[in-house]
């Protein structure tokens, strides 16, 4: 839920710039607080304050470091323990003001920790729980010990999920970097600087070289050089150096007003370069759910709605019943009655979502299930806890909103799928051969929708100025796209949304209907229409105001329909499977271009960060 960056070096360079930039680039991890900690001639600098990062530099100057700094650890928030105030804000010290520490994550036994230092004399300043760990290392380093080893003992007292990274006036020749269930990567150039960040982008302009820390590992960082250690077995370990193959471009705005939009008009390539998953990848996922007794899917937020539109096509081919249970209600659901050697499709945007991570690693160890994971990011917690894992091909995703991740998920579960009826002769060859052109034409579709319908699509957001309650309306698998599409309108423009089965909304949620109540219907072509018709009026006879989401040639809930947005794909069952994928981006749009018109930022939206690595 925070960023985090270090930084250690022997060159003559700029590193207050330099981590004033980079930790920019991971604000859309948490944008309450932030500060920045440098040690020069034997004395901790230390600047920080609740607020965003522009506004902090403003008061604070946050790059402008003293004479002869060579490392700089910083962190920008969002606030778990502590509300978000100068004194909560990272880095933390210790009594001694010589350890400082900047910490991702919940250390769950912080009360327990926090009371028995206290009884040893520690005095604390803020509300958190980071602030114990630079107090643990103290108490450590009273009883003799050195800066590293005293940061492994403390670190080993800690329950709960972290990253950290730790500085010490005395020991100015390296950094402490430690991980557990929460990301952070170390980036290098050999011989002159060495990095950490919880983001591969906040490096990415000074090196394309890294390392992916594991849990309950430690890096000891000097300039240009890093060591691994096992928090565990008390020994050295090595690691294999991994080459970033996207470049920072990828992770900047590149002209776009925010990354939201930028990421939206990205997602033709995106699926582009999904489609070209290797066979081998989706065919050994589809071999395991053919010979899987039974399935489960599971996902937290937007993921889970990719998850249901991707039950939804592999269950038309697989001839199976998958059940779809959200991460954080998976072991309490399943305890009792989860059979042993079932196959679990985990999906995750992160691979790092600590709910995911939790009930993947209770189902492979308490049931021994297999798991499935479909992920974006290559060596993510949840690719190594994976008996087999699918990285799609989103590329870097700073908006908090997902959207391209969204769609590449919902197409790789598209594939699978397909692969899945050739597999076993499901459906006859002409007709598997047209959906795979169906899934093909995607990119194509979603690139005609950016390139031609966004000044429309702009236009609609004035006809819902006063609105602030939405339904989101469909049947069938499109009840998937009605819960994103919605989802992506409550996270970024801040009104409350509902997305339903149009069935379900005649049983209560219609009494709220009045003159001018926006609905918007998703209304694909598909065996749902005709009783889909039916809901529309039932809907526009109590006044609501009318939006459709339909193929180009529909006539008859476009003329029912106060506003329509066209899709331009055939009205065939080929191409209706797939509309998870195609309809999407119109209502990330229409939700980007709202939040804009009510003066919110959709990329920083209220209450929420990128990767939920807290409970």
């Amino acid at each position: 839920m925070c960023g985090i960056f270090g930084l250690i070096t022997n060159q003559e360079i700029d590193i207050g710039k330099i981590t004033l930039e980079s930790i920019k680039r991971l604000e859309y991890r948490g944008y309450d607080s932030c500060g920045v900690a440098t040690i020069t001639d034997g004395k901790l600098f230390i600047k920080k304050d609740a607020g965003k990062i522009d506004e902090i530099h403003k008061k604070l100057k946050l790059d402008s470091f003293p004479n002869g700094s060579k490392l700089a650890v910083a962190h920008t928030r969002w606030a778990t323990h502590g509300p978000p105030t100068k004194i909560n804000s990272h880095p933390h010290v210790d009594c001694s003001n010589k350890i400082a520490i900047c910490h991702n994550g919940i250390i769950d036994n912080f009360i327990e920790l926090k009371e028995d230092l206290i009884s040893k004399g520690h005095e604390f300043k803020s509300e958190t729980d980071t602030e114990v760990i630079a107090h643990l290392i103290e108490e450590f380093m009273n009883m003799g010990l050195d800066f590293k080893e005293a940061s492994k003992e403390a670190m080993k007292k800690c329950v709960g999920g972290f990253a950290i990274v730790a500085c010490h006036v005395d020991y100015p020749n390296y950094l402490i970097v430690v991980r557990k269930e929460s990301p952070l990567i170390v980036g290098i150039e050999e011989g002159k600087t060495a990095y950490c960040a919880s983001d591969i982008p906040a490096f990415l302009p000074y090196t394309r070289k890294c390392y992916v820390l594991n849990d309950n590992e430690m890096a000891v960082l000097r300039a240009g050089e890093v060591e691994f250690y096992s928090l565990q077995e008390e020994k050295k370990i090595s690691k294999e150096l991994q080459e970033i193959e996207w470049s920072i471009d990828a992770a900047e705005k590149g002209g776009y007003d925010h990354f939201m939009l930028k990421e939206i008009h990205e997602e033709p390539l995106a699926l582009r370069k999904t489609l070209k998953i290797p066979k081998d990848e989706i065919q050994k996922f589809a071999k395991i759910l053919v010979n899987s007794e039974k399935i489960y899917i599971t996902a937290a937020g937007t993921s889970f709605y990719a998850s249901l539109a991707g039950k939804f096509i592999i269950t038309r081919f697989l001839g199976k019943y998958i059940e779809a249970i959200e991460c954080s209600e998976f072991q309490i659901q399943l305890e009792d009655c989860m059979e042993n050697n079932a196959a679990v499709i985990a999906v995750s945007q992160s691979g790092e979502t600590i709910d995911l991570i939790e009930a993947v690693r209770w189902a492979k160890e308490k049931k021994n299930a297999k798991i499935l994971a479909i992920t974006n990011i290559v060596g993510s917690s949840l690719t190594r806890y994976s008996d087999e894992a699918i990285v799609t091909r989103a590329g870097p995703e700073i908006g908090v909103a997902a959207t391209k991740t969204y769609s590449t998920q919902v197409l790789t579960l598209a594939i699978i799928a397909l692969e899945i009826a050739e597999i076993l002769k499901s459906i006859p060859d002409e007709e598997l051969e047209k959906y795979r052109k169906a899934l093909a034409k995607t990119p194509d579709i979603v690139e005609h929708l950016l390139n031609n319908d966004i000044k429309k699509l702009k236009k609609i957001v004035r006809n819902l100025e006063k609105s602030h309650n939405f339904f989101f309306l469909a049947r069938g698998i499109s009840i998937a796209t009605a819960k994103e599409g919605g989802l992506k309108l409550k996270e970024i423009a801040c009104r409350f949304v509902e997305g339903y089965s149009a069935a379900h909304a005649k049983h209560g949620p219609i009494s709220l209907v009045r003159k001018g109540f926006p609905i918007i219907f998703i209304a694909p072509p598909d065996e749902t229409y005709e009783r889909l018709v039916g809901n529309v009026m039932e809907f526009k006879a109590r006044g609501g105001l009318i939006i459709s989401v339909v193929v180009e040639s529909d006539k008859i809930i476009s003329e029912l329909s106060d506003i329509t947005i066209r899709i331009d794909q055939p009205a065939s069952k080929y191409f209706n499977l797939f509309t998870p994928i195609t309809f999407i981006p119109a209502l990330q749009l229409l939700a980007y271009f709202y939040a804009v018109y009510v003066g919110l930022n959709p990329d920083q939206p209220q209450n929420l960060a990128k990767t939920v690595t807290v409970h």
